[in-house]
């Protein structure tokens, strides 16, 4: 996916609102307090947007990890109450902090639904640039098909890091913010940092490709290299795996688990740091 693919302005998504094959979705979300997103939705977002939470929406209620991503009819239901079909172009948003966004933009790739596209800034940009918001809940949506065609590549689960460790065959990129790669302590075995949030630049847009080479290469991590990008619960790595796809790596996946489930298994190698 090019940049130009992965991103969508303000102004052209300002321009394309009017537009029916158009969904854009509203995934803010806060560690802190899980309720927040739909509170701020409510209180004001992109017009014609829907809201989409990431543990109750997106991700798999019956896995004891939390945050792993939904079953294929599980997400096919989530998409179709949402208005999201097969021939559906999708904008998802955030806060510019919890890197939502990409981690939807991830699970539709997941399923085989490339047409899904990252607001650069997000809704901070959107009001800075003194843009309409909607109040109150979302509108009703039209009926919608979702075909789930799972794209099992660019998803990588415990058993595949463990092979890859042991193998040494992969590099491992760490995109955990750095507060809690501090806390933590610990890392994959031969995991490199590339902390999600030196991908972005202060206005939360999206670096230049000149500079996001130059953090990957500066982590040891080339475009020809299989990476393997992780974090906390897989939402930062999401947007690494956007990130470096738009400059040319090719061969990445999204250790899913993470350190959620990594660093709760007493049997998985740990590295101090």
């Amino acid at each position: 996916m090019t940049r130009q693919q992965l991103l969508v302005s303000t102004e052209a998504l300002s321009a394309a609102l009017t537009d029916p094959g158009i969904r854009v979705v509203d995934v803010r979300y806060s560690l802190d307090d899980p309720e927040w997103g739909r509170r701020e939705f409510e209180a004001g977002h992109v017009p014609g947007a829907v809201y989409l939470h990431w543990l109750d929406d997106l991700s798999d209620p019956d896995d004891p990890v939390d945050g792993q991503l939904a079953p294929a009819d599980r997400f096919r239901e989530t998409m179709e109450a949402a208005g999201i079909g097969d021939q559906a172009r999708v904008v998802a948003y955030d806060d510019g902090v919890i890197f939502m966004a990409a981690r939807l933009v991830w699970c539709l790739r997941s399923y085989g639904h490339d047409a899904a596209q990252i607001l650069d800034g997000g809704l901070p940009a959107w009001v800075r640039e003194g843009r309409p918001l909607e109040q109150g809940p979302a509108r009703p949506v039209a009926p919608a098909r979702f075909t789930p065609r799972p794209a099992p590549r660019i998803r990588a689960t415990k058993h595949d890091v463990l092979a890859a460790v042991s193998a040494g065959d992969a590099m491992l990129l760490d995109c955990r913010m750095d507060a809690t790669w501090d806390a933590v302590g610990q890392h994959i075995p031969g995991a490199r940092r590339l902390p999600a949030p030196a991908l972005v630049d202060a206005d939360g847009l999206l670096r230049p490709p000149e500079e996001l080479r130059e953090l990957a290469a500066a982590a040891g991590a080339h475009p020809t290299d299989r990476v393997v990008l992780y974090c906390g619960g897989g939402v930062s790595a999401s947007l690494a795996f956007g990130a470096l796809e738009s400059v040319g790596f090719e061969d990445l996946v999204v250790y899913d688990g993470s350190w959620t489930e990594w660093g709760a298994d007493p049997a998985t190698p740990k590295a101090e740091h």
